[in-house]
């Protein structure tokens, strides 16, 4: 029971750090022209679409997932106040670009916070493993979602028609229900929720008339870790890059 009151404290803290606190991490492409070198740009702020802050590039795993499934692993770099790789797509249609932000283990100790599991800091308050994942698309021509997931770790998969989106939230693959989506629109400095997962991990999202893209979708799940592990809980967020 200690350790579950625990864990349910530590969701609580690591839950206004994320979607509350009205910090994002996006990915973006521009259109795509077969042959041509294309700049995907990884974006950190609050003030969506405009990047106010680069990630650490060090923890940065970028690709790119053309329409016949070929995945292509993309190098990124600082630039300025984002992160930005290159992509030339060889094929003809709408591509699937990610990126995975694997921050590690931390721990908040009496003497601050500290790289590191409960292993390396015997004094841990509390020791956290942080993931981040976007995903986005970009086409040589009018994009088509695939409907098909990336396969990270979680990630928000989009289906959408001209009047609304469906969302189905992945936790390695597999939905996961009950989970809060919140949408963020371009000048809007504050998410509005879109709904909750519901058994399947889907969540259908009205465009309507007024909506103007972008749209920023964005998830979060704190998790208790497998026994044995160095930390305590999973902080793991995803955001979804949408236009149409």
């Amino acid at each position: 029971m200690k350790h579950a009151h625990l864990l349910r404290v530590l969701a609580a803290g690591l839950l206004l750090t994320g979607v509350v606190a009205a910090h994002y991490t996006w990915i973006a492409a521009p259109p795509l022209v077969k042959g041509k070198a294309a700049r995907i740009t990884i974006a950190h702020g609050h003030r969506f679409p405009v990047s106010e802050e680069a990630i650490a590039v060090s923890q940065v795993r970028a690709l790119a997932v053309a329409p016949s499934g070929k995945r292509v692993e993309l190098k990124a770099a600082r630039n300025g106040a984002s992160v930005s790789a290159d992509y030339t797509p060889g094929e003809a249609g709408t591509h699937a670009i990610g990126f995975v932000q694997d921050r590690g283990v931390t721990s908040r100790t009496p003497q601050g916070v500290k790289p590191g599991g409960r292993d390396a800091n015997k004094d841990a308050v509390q020791a956290v493993r942080v993931v981040r994942t976007a995903v986005s698309f970009a086409s040589t021509g009018r994009v088509s979602l695939p409907g098909k997931p990336l396969g990270l770790e979680i990630e928000l998969v989009p289906e959408m028609t001209a009047s609304e989106v469906t969302l189905k939230l992945l936790r390695s693959g597999k939905p996961l229900a009950g989970v809060a989506v919140h949408v963020l629109t371009a000048g809007r400095h504050q998410p509005a929720e879109a709904g909750k997962t519901n058994a399947q991990g889907a969540l259908v999202y009205a465009i309507g008339s007024t909506a103007k893209p972008p749209a920023l979708f964005v998830a979060e799940v704190v998790e208790p870790a497998a026994k044995g592990a160095n930390y305590d809980v999973s902080n793991l967020s995803t955001s979804l890059y949408l236009s149409w």
